[in-house]
């Protein structure tokens, strides 16, 4: 095996444990030979959860001919491995898209075939190279112990993280957002599992196989041999030689707070997830206090806490002015927003598309900046564009068949355009649960006066026009409505717009599906299922060079998935993207909710520098329904949230990145509920401390508490969030509002725990116990420990 070097922080280390790379830094890793000039560089090894983590890279080969992966590219793959110096081939997840054929390639190279018929490498062991002999393959050794020449049990084209091919510029440069698997995700490698003699987390490896134009056999493709391409395998031992490879160190899965301990619950919107997520471990660190959290819609969390067990509840808008049962507090806890964050990578047709060449010759490169103005994502919320649709559709037909097609979006991003002929973005991944920050996202777009004559029927001044589906649409909503559910073709064959198209579970899903060019899609196979309905697969993945997905996600989890975050044309007329300065000026530019202390955000707001989905998350409760204990628990929670849970960075109790650290006045403001909480918990209603408390938060935190205050929901003088939606079937106006359900009929819908553990949240499950009260009469804190989601 040809030697790898290892720098980190500019010190050479010999390749080993990355343990004594500091925390969080970065590690480079340098070829040697025929990639001594290649050197590749991880962002992050440590910590790590179910992410990506940046993948960059100098000094390679530019990555061809046009449009093809046919020479100089790298191959990536997870592996594992408790040998110091690396995994062994078998040990690592690749050939899951083995059928993959877009885009083109050799015939070997994705997946774990060694016999090439007459290319034969000499590094191999001899074996039966006869005409009609059995393929050789690698076999998957699985951290369980079981070995496998079909690894289909541990990880399929759906799961895998490999990436067969990604691509080297023009400059010899190239960047990858590779997304880390845990146990969870990827239990043939068991990442992140507590070993039992050691006590510390199982470590993986991250392996990179660099490719250049030569073959095995050190024939050059094109000239010593007929085709222009590669056809081995990167396990193939000469190409397995020239390895890179990083360890990876993750946070344990399962248990990062002891298992059994008492908890006290927490639950709410999902904008907190991330927060608590790292902050768990800290907390509970040192017979600390478990804090479990359960996902929750901010309008069910909002019911939660005016229930007899509050609890904590971490929402967008306060209960409104007048109707809570009991004096309530709020503390802010954490800034983040709401974002339109994206995974588009060029293809404009090659060369001849009629492209420059200085568009054609970047195909299969990552975009990064995104300009979208509220019409375009109006378009995209309503399946207005033809290719939001699996058949053909008359009301459809002068609109665009995608956004990267739509005039409207060369007016907004100039010539990107160019470079985007084939990409097929249609829609928006979006979650099915109800949250404040989808109404002002809508609000947002209510408020444009050229996206609401889009919505009202008006053609735009290319003559593209809403889906009538959705003409006349009341705003805004706390969902997105999915109000076209054509359906094209007959019996086995028939293919449904909500099938291809389909709702994911929560945020954190469509932002980890997008990242990975999953739209969620299932269509027809042409067989029938056992109860003879039609059978459904998934829709391959989109191959790393060609993704084009978009996910309407909060910036943290964006942040972690590695997706770029669209700047999105506020009411000044600027494009703003969710940076740190953009949402502190969202933070300045918010509205009093008529509750003392509480501010909504306000996405029409003039002010040039604020991002208009801007989101300050509230930790609420009422002390009055807390015992003494809980008061104080939850007081210590917030002061731990407002004080070193405000140090962004990736160690455990620290803030991720996508949040913005607090200003200090909401700081102290947080303080000051957390004082008031600890000190009224167990006063009933009426008692003098009471009395002096109030509804709303600490005194002198700002705001009044009179009845005169407005919600997100009812910005932009649209009508009254409370009118039954119309039938999603035909065209009609849409007038979806807040959910009629009862809050446990909610609770039981929309509900995802989160463990006290980097662990991960499962799908959406039926939390049968948490009807209001249950959430802190201990059902709701025990359902948190059966299994992970975030961590994963």
């Amino acid at each position: 095996m040809l030697a790898v070097v290892l720098a980190v922080a500019g010190v050479g280390l010999a390749l080993g444990p990355a343990a004594a790379a500091p925390a969080g830094t970065a590690v480079t890793v340098s070829g040697t030979g025929n990639f001594a000039s290649l050197k590749v560089t991880v962002g992050q090894t440590t910590n790590l959860i179910n992410q990506t983590v940046h993948l960059s890279w100098t000094g390679g080969a530019p990555t061809g001919p046009e449009g093809n992966f046919y020479t100089n590219f790298l191959q990536v793959m997870q592996c594992w491995g408790d040998d110091p110096a690396g995994p062994d081939r078998e040990q690592c997840q690749y050939g899951g898209l083995a059928s993959q054929t877009n885009p083109a390639s050799g015939a070997f190279l994705r997946n774990r075939q060694l016999s090439y018929g007459s290319l034969i490498d000499p590094l191999e062991d001899p074996f039966d190279r006869t005409p009609g002999a059995a393929a050789v393959t690698v076999p998957f050794r699985s951290v369980t112990g079981v070995t496998t020449t079909s690894p289909g049990d541990f990880f399929t084209a759906g799961t895998t993280n490999e990436v067969p091919l990604a691509k080297t510029r023009l400059d010899g440069g190239g960047d990858l957002d590779f997304e880390v698997q845990t146990n969870t995700e990827a239990y043939g490698l068991g990442c992140g599992v507590v070993d039992q003699t050691t006590g510390k987390p199982r470590h993986c490896w991250l392996v990179v196989v660099p490719r250049s134009d030569k073959e095995v056999n050190g024939q050059v493709a094109g000239t010593s041999y007929a085709h222009s391409w590669l056809d081995s395998s990167p396990l193939s031992e000469t190409n397995w030689s020239h390895r890179l490879q990083v360890r990876l160190d993750f946070q344990p899965v399962g248990s990062a707070c002891p298992l059994g301990a008492a908890e006290r619950s927490t639950t709410g919107h999902e904008f907190m997830a991330e927060a608590v997520l790292r902050w768990q471990p800290k907390l509970c660190a040192g017979s600390g206090k478990v804090f479990g959290y359960t996902q929750l819609p901010d309008q069910v969390a909002r019911g939660v806490v005016q229930s007899d067990k509050p609890g904590l509840e971490f929402i967008t808008d306060p209960v409104p002015p007048g109707e809570a049962a009991r004096p309530l507090v709020y503390a802010p806890v954490a800034l983040s927003g709401l974002s339109i964050a994206f995974m588009i990578e060029r293809q404009s047709g090659g060369s001849g598309s009629g492209a420059a060449p200085s568009v054609w010759q970047r195909d299969g490169e990552q975009v990064m900046d995104l300009n979208l103005t509220p019409r375009l994502v109006a378009k995209l919320l309503t399946q207005s564009y033809r290719g939001a649709l699996p058949g053909p559709a008359d009301y459809l037909a002068n609109n665009a068949v995608s956004l990267t097609l739509d005039p409207d979006f060369r007016e907004a991003n100039g010539d990107l355009a160019d470079s985007l002929k084939t990409i097929a973005t249609v829609d928006a991944l979006v979650s099915t649960v109800d949250y404040d920050q989808t109404a002002v996202l809508w609000s947002w777009i209510n408020a444009d006066p050229d996206a609401r004559a889009f919505l009202d029927g008006k053609p735009d001044k290319w003559g593209m026009t809403v889906n009538p589906h959705y003409k006349g649409m009341t705003l805004p909503v706390s969902t997105f409505p999915k109000s076209d559910l054509s359906c094209f073709g007959a019996a086995l064959t028939e293919t449904c717009a909500l099938e291809r198209h389909p709702l994911a579970n929560d945020m954190h899903d469509a932002a980890r599906a997008a990242s990975r060019g999953d739209s969620l899609g299932k269509e027809p196979t042409n067989l029938r299922n056992p109860d003879g309905t039609k059978n459904l697969a998934s829709v391959s993945r989109d191959p790393v060079g060609a993704r084009r997905l978009i996910a309407i996600t909060d910036t943290a989890t964006a942040v972690r998935y590695g997706l770029p975050m669209a700047k999105l044309r506020n009411s000044s007329g600027a494009y703003v993207a969710p940076t740190a300065d953009a949402l502190l000026a969202g933070v300045a530019a918010m509205k009093d909710s008529g509750v003392d202390g509480v501010k909504v955000p306000n996405p029409t707001s003039t002010a040039a520098a604020a991002y208009p989905l801007t989101n300050i998350s509230y930790a609420a409760t009422a002390p009055s329904a807390l015992d003494t204990a809980a008061g104080a628990d939850y007081a210590n929670f917030i002061r731990y949230a407002v004080g070193d849970g405000q140090t962004p960075g990736i160690e455990p109790g620290q803030l991720p990145d996508g949040y913005v650290p607090l200003p200090d006045d909401l700081r102290r403001q947080a303080r000051d509920a957390a004082t008031k909480i600890a000190d009224l918990a167990g006063k009933p209603v009426g008692t003098p401390d009471q009395a002096a408390g109030g509804a709303g938060n600490a005194p002198g935190s700002g705001g009044t508490a009179d009845n005169s205050g407005t919600s997100a929901l009812a910005d932009a003088g649209t009508a009254a969030p409370d009118k039954a939606a119309a039938p999603a079937g035909g065209p009609g106006p849409v007038k979806a509002a807040v959910p009629t359900k009862t809050i446990a009929q909610q609770q039981a819908t929309q509900s995802s725990p989160t463990p006290a553990s980097p662990v991960g949240i499962v799908r959406w499950v039926l939390v049968v116990l948490l009807a209001v009260g249950a959430l802190a009469a201990g059902g709701g804190p025990a359902l948190l420990r059966l299994s992970g989601r975030r961590g994963r």
